[in-house]
């Protein structure tokens, strides 16, 4: 077990901290939001540069790019006759078409009362908590800490920044008033009380 701190574990005591917190009955953060708001809707955390990957198979058409949540675009199938007739690239085909994991790229991802807004390049995407699962806690490449949603009608996507945790407690809260403790690395907070970073009777 390293005992160097990182940004990971700045993010689990967030986390950690944010549940105890709203447990004993402190309000949710507000943020100034960078995206327009509706009427009403008020922004409580942005994850700045959030990677997003998608889960699917290549068949599906989804291609990678900056930041795609728009649905699948079709491929063109003039080339299957000749797939068909070429037994490698065919094999090649099907291996591609196994869902797995595909970078899709950076975007800051906001929390707002009433969805997810993810912007990038001029362009953002909502994934409205009605028309998803609930949000389920994940690692990414590398022990990155993540998020899983899963739209309607899009693959499942995963968010990835050392501020997931957080992000993950904060929407619970807010859907069902219940905040949820992160899973925490072993040893998380006896390391954070004896760099000084947390009180030694939290």
């Amino acid at each position: 077990m390293t005992t160097t701190w990182s940004a990971y574990d700045d993010g689990y005591l967030l986390g950690h901290q944010w549940a105890t917190s709203l447990a004993a009955g402190a309000a949710l953060p507000q943020v100034a939001a960078s995206v327009p708001l509706n009427p009403g809707e008020i922004a409580h955390i942005t994850l700045a540069g959030a990677g997003i990957s998608g889960f699917f198979g290549e068949d599906t058409g989804y291609r990678r790019s900056v930041f795609l949540f728009g649905g699948p675009v079709g491929l063109a199938v003039t080339g299957a006759a000749s797939w068909a007739r070429n037994s490698a690239k065919k094999a090649e085909a099907q291996r591609a078409a196994i869902p797995r994991w595909h970078a899709l790229g950076r975007a800051d991802v906001t929390m707002t009362s009433q969805r997810l807004v993810a912007a990038a390049s001029a362009r953002s995407e909502s994934l409205w908590y009605a028309e998803c699962g609930p949000l389920q806690f994940a690692t990414g490449p590398g022990g990155l800490p993540a998020v899983l949603v899963q739209p309607q009608s899009h693959p499942l996507l995963r968010l990835e920044s050392p501020w997931a945790p957080v992000l993950y407690v904060l929407v619970h809260h807010l859907l069902d008033g219940r905040p949820p403790t992160p899973p925490l690395p072993d040893g998380l907070l006896e390391r954070a009380r004896a760099a000084g970073r947390m009180p030694s009777t939290m």
